[in-house]
């Protein structure tokens, strides 16, 4: 037992010089670690804030005009900041909305809480664009081509427009991560769908009612709406939407059906479309 704490002894007293060289400088000048942010004296904390704790309720959150019926239904603006604490608030919570509910007539005590305890605002929503391709069955031949090789997904962002653009042919030849076959076989013809799915975080700041444009074009510089050529504006498909200030979800999805043709096997239509999204 003295052997193992004279061992100890004589590591700590070789340890400790060596700490304090590391510790020091090229100046010889010791450097103190609780200056530098490297180390933290917890008593220093004494006093300090705790974070607000709340019970939380699993309805769905409220909104502006949930809070503008309750008020005016002359609950007390303790009852109404107590629902906001435990349901929260699914609106918008900017200064003109605050400012609304003012005039409107709903205490300063609520209006606080709206504040407080509204969704973090939408700024961005998951998309999702699932693409499915129809060939004829059978042994006919699977072409990599289409007359009018681009899809385009344009959605309006106030003075700007977000434009997502699917090469056709890239998309048709390669393998991808959510890439499969789709049995839709029927009693007189076995065929199979190949479906490949893209997904991602997109950005989207400006909130109010929008209309999303779906289309195909031969084009692969379209970079606004304002250049989608003459010849392409039939078949440009509108999808209207309201995007919320803030919600419990954030996903939109566009599907996209594409069939090869009975007659020319190397070409592919776009047959239809659907964009949705979801908020609640």
């Amino acid at each position: 037992m003295y052997a193992k704490l004279c061992t100890i002894a004589l590591s700590l007293a070789f340890a400790l010089p060596l700490m304090a060289q590391q510790s020091a400088p090229a100046t010889g000048k010791a450097v103190d670690p609780l200056a530098k942010g490297e180390i933290f004296n917890i008593v220093d904390w004494d006093g300090g804030q705790l974070p607000q704790r709340y019970e939380r309720s699993d309805q769905l959150p409220m909104s502006l005009e949930d809070v503008g019926k309750l008020s005016a239904s002359k609950f007390s603006s303790g009852a109404i900041t107590k629902m906001l604490e435990e349901r929260r608030c699914a609106c918008d919570a900017s200064v003109d909305a605050l400012v609304a509910l003012k005039e409107a007539g709903v205490a300063e005590e609520v209006i606080q809480a709206v504040s407080l305890h509204s969704l973090p605002p939408n700024r961005s929503f998951g998309l999702m664009i699932s693409l499915d391709f129809e060939g004829l069955g059978g042994a006919a031949a699977v072409s990599n081509e289409a007359r009018k090789g681009y899809l385009y997904l344009i959605v309006p962002d106030g003075d700007k427009e977000r434009v997502f653009i699917g090469n056709l042919q890239a998309i048709l030849a390669g393998r991808w991560q959510r890439d499969a076959l789709v049995d839709q076989t029927d009693l007189l013809l076995p065929k199979k769908v190949r479906r490949v799915t893209f997904a991602a975080e997109v950005p989207l700041k400006t909130y109010g009612p929008k209309k999303a444009l779906v289309f195909t074009s031969t084009k692969p510089d379209i970079y606004t709406s304002a250049d989608i050529p003459e010849k392409d504006r039939p078949g440009v498909q509108e999808f209207e939407f309201d995007y919320p200030s803030s919600s419990l979800e954030r996903i939109c999805n566009l599907q996209v059906l594409y069939r090869q043709d009975a007659m020319l096997a190397n070409r592919w239509h776009l047959e239809r479309t659907h964009f949705q999204c979801e908020w609640d």
